[in-house]
């Protein structure tokens, strides 16, 4: 945590006092301008690290009882010793605040769920997820940032949360093929349901499958966004769920919470390894890797492609993604992408074009009607000085000065073509 101050009647506005919040300065970068510098070096090693070092900080906060109530990228930095910290308290909470009202803001709206804002101790969880999936996501395929990062983002926006999660963040996700990214995306689309409600911490939620087995897959008429409202029940609603057997059987509690505690070691093991440190904030913005990144976009797909996912039995949809027979990655080609740069010609002999059409002759004004102009000019202040006539004098400097830039600018016609 950054360290603060509060300081009582600090400030006066509006002939009434306002305290103040004193927090101590960091030279480090905002999460996303650090992600953005880990992408632009093709770091996926330490956009790994940083995934585990953010999961081990949430499960801290969460375990101390403490919400910060807005976490999105503008308000997690990463200092110059590899740290995150966390800045900006105007939403936390705290079991002292308890019963209090909530604060006026609710957090970043693409980081919060779009239905319900809590303001309790299981508040971080949905934006904790959404932080978490980005980062694990892009230690996968760092190229995911070009195609989904907007500057106010990490790679959701908040019409990412809303179903039938067809939005670009769910396609490019999809493309990954990765098991604990494909597990996290249910679990974040779970989490999306109107009906949801956060009571739980991150590490609860990321582990719920130890305890609640899974079922066969939904029906797509059955889905939980489409479903029939709870009060239905009779025997069509028996029917219903007995037609849903267990997946595998009964549930294998034990098989299940092995592998999630090894999961969760391998999680903290990571988390100890060492965060490179950011530019610090005097580099310029292109040493910091907030510029283009020119070895990505020749590669990447940019939003609203058309891609494998989007077009049935297209050349894209056989053999590309990961996992397909005769899917081969060409590095440097992120995982789950498609080269879009140009097909290069076939070889043979040169095919003849159409002739050059004939240069036309170039134009250009006389040098006379400024002579004329500057002429006039001359006149006109001439009589107007006798007649002491201001509008006189001031047409004779508009002609006159009309009349020297062109014949500055003027030369005579040519027809000569241009060499």
């Amino acid at each position: 945590m950054c360290g603060t101050t509060w300081l009582d009647g600090a400030i006066t506005v509006n002939r009434a006092p306002w305290p103040v919040l004193t927090m101590d300065w960091i030279d480090g970068r905002t999460l996303n301008e650090y992600v953005d510098y880990l992408v632009t070096g093709s770091n996926a090693a330490a956009l790994t690290t940083l995934a585990a070092k953010w999961r081990e900080l949430v499960a801290r906060l969460q375990s101390s009882e403490f919400v910060h109530g807005d976490l999105q990228h503008g308000n997690v930095m990463v200092d110059q010793a590899g740290r995150i910290r966390l800045v900006d308290f105007d939403g936390v909470w705290i079991p002292q605040l308890a019963g209090h009202s909530p604060p006026t803001e609710f957090g970043h709206a693409n980081y919060q769920h779009p239905a319900r804002h809590a303001w309790d101790r299981w508040l971080d969880t949905f934006s904790a997820l959404v932080i978490y999936l980005s980062l694990v996501a892009l230690s996968r395929d760092p190229g995911l940032w070009l195609a989904l990062y907007n500057s106010k983002n990490l790679l959701f926006a908040k019409g990412d949360f809303f179903p039938p999660f067809k939005t670009d963040a769910w396609k490019q996700l999809a493309a990954l093929g990765d098991p604990q990214v494909d597990e996290l995306v249910r679990r974040l689309q779970e989490c999306c349901d109107p009906d949801w409600v956060s009571n739980k911490s991150l590490e609860m939620t990321l582990d719920q499958q130890a305890v609640t087995p899974a079922r066969a897959p939904i029906p797509v008429e059955q889905r939980w966004w489409e479903k029939q409202p709870s009060g239905a029940v009779g025997p069509a609603a028996g029917a219903a769920s007995a037609s849903r057997p267990w997946a595998q059987g009964p549930p294998q509690a034990a098989p299940m919470a092995a592998a999630t505690a090894a999961a969760r070691a391998e999680t903290s093991r990571i988390a100890t390894g060492p965060l490179p440190a950011p530019p610090p904030l005097s580099a310029p913005l292109s040493v910091a890797g907030t510029g283009p990144m020119p070895q990505l976009s020749q590669t990447m797909a940019p939003p609203g492609a058309t891609t494998w996912w989007s077009v049935p039995g297209s050349a894209g949809a056989q053999g590309s993604r990961p996992g397909s027979a005769g899917y081969a990655p060409t590095p440097p080609v992120p995982q789950g992408y498609a080269p879009r740069g140009p097909v290069p010609p076939m070889p043979g002999p040169p095919v003849p074009g159409p002739p050059a059409p004939a240069p036309r002759p170039r134009v250009q004004s006389s040098p006379l009607a400024g002579g004329i102009a500057l002429g006039l000019g001359i006149v006109l202040l001439i009589i107007g000085a006798a007649t002491g006539g201001p509008v006189i004098v001031i047409g004779g400097l508009v002609a006159g000065a009309w009349g020297i830039w062109r014949l500055v600018t003027g030369t005579s016609k040519s027809t000569k073509p241009p060499q």
